[in-house]
């Protein structure tokens, strides 16, 4: 067992994202609100668009559903590689180009400072911090067994129940308890296929073939009892603790082998020809 936690040169991180959920902030909904925020960001991120789309919207008993515009700003950095976005229910922040825990933090504290600047302060329901991989190595197994030797044995045990070649993957799931919330975490091996990123945000380039998903979520829910209103300090206290257990779980779920190959002192690297992207794991 790896217990260590590390940063990697070149990491099989594809998309890093936090969120924060809470109650109906309708002055969300006001452009002078959005206006605000995206002047407030405007530096980083220069690249501001209004969130697209429609939500069905409950009208009452035995009513049928509405449709309702959705309210919202999506702002993005130049390189298109993180966005920041604000609606009247959530704050997010995604990025394919993850520079360090300490980076999705201080945004996500300075959106939420914004936003109670603004007079925005509404309950928060819930603080969610997740991580996905996609491990690719240089001689891809042809067997969903081969990936033993990348990732821990583990996680393919059920491939134990049959002495014959398994060659469509293997996919599993679990949810452990934190201290304050929960980590869901999900396998998956595929012979071919790459994670949906979302369309605002660009992707580094890959090398299509078999791959092996690892994705941890970790996060944090409020009740009604009592009432806690969006507050940084608060969002900024528990995000490490959903960053230590999302980070343990990776470290626990790959070999020495995949270590040497996301340090880029491996055969290949991790990230074919995007290795020069600036990525970091376990800090």
């Amino acid at each position: 067992m790896y217990s260590d936690r590390e940063t990697y040169a070149q990491p099989p991180l594809v998309l890093v994202a936090g969120e924060i959920r809470f109650s109906d902030a309708p002055r969300v909904r006001q452009q002078e609100t959005l206006d605000a925020i995206s002047i407030a960001f405007d530096r980083r991120f220069p690249v501001s668009a209004p969130l697209g789309g429609v939500n069905l919207v409950a009208a009452g008993p035995g009513a049928a559903p509405q449709l309702a515009q959705r309210r919202g700003v999506v702002l993005r950095n130049a390189e298109g590689t993180e966005a920041l976005t604000a609606t009247p229910t959530s704050l997010s922040y995604e990025t394919t180009d993850y520079r360090g825990f300490a980076a999705v933090r201080d945004v996500l504290a300075d959106g939420c400072r914004t936003l109670t600047g603004l007079d925005v302060r509404p309950a928060l329901t819930r603080v969610g911090l997740r991580y996905i991989n996609e491990v690719r190595v240089p001689e891809p197994p042809a067997d969903v067994r081969g990936w033993s030797r990348w990732i821990e044995p583990a996680l393919l045990g059920p491939l134990s129940l049959a002495d014959r070649p398994v060659t469509r993957g293997i996919q599993g799931a679990a949810t452990f308890d934190l201290d304050r919330g929960s980590l869901n975490a999900r396998y998956a091996a595929f012979t071919d296929g790459a994670t949906n990123v979302p369309a605002h945000l660009r992707r580094r380039p890959f090398t299509p073939g078999p791959v092996f998903g690892l994705d941890f979520d970790g996060f944090t829910e409020f009740g009604a009892n009592p009432v806690v209103l969006l507050d940084a300090d608060v969002v900024a206290e528990l995000l490490p603790a959903l960053h230590a257990a999302a980070d343990s779980a990776f470290q626990r779920s790959i070999t020495e082998d995949a270590r040497a190959l996301f340090r880029g002192t491996g055969t290949a690297s991790a990230l074919g020809t995007a290795g020069a992207v600036m990525g970091r794991h376990g800090v």
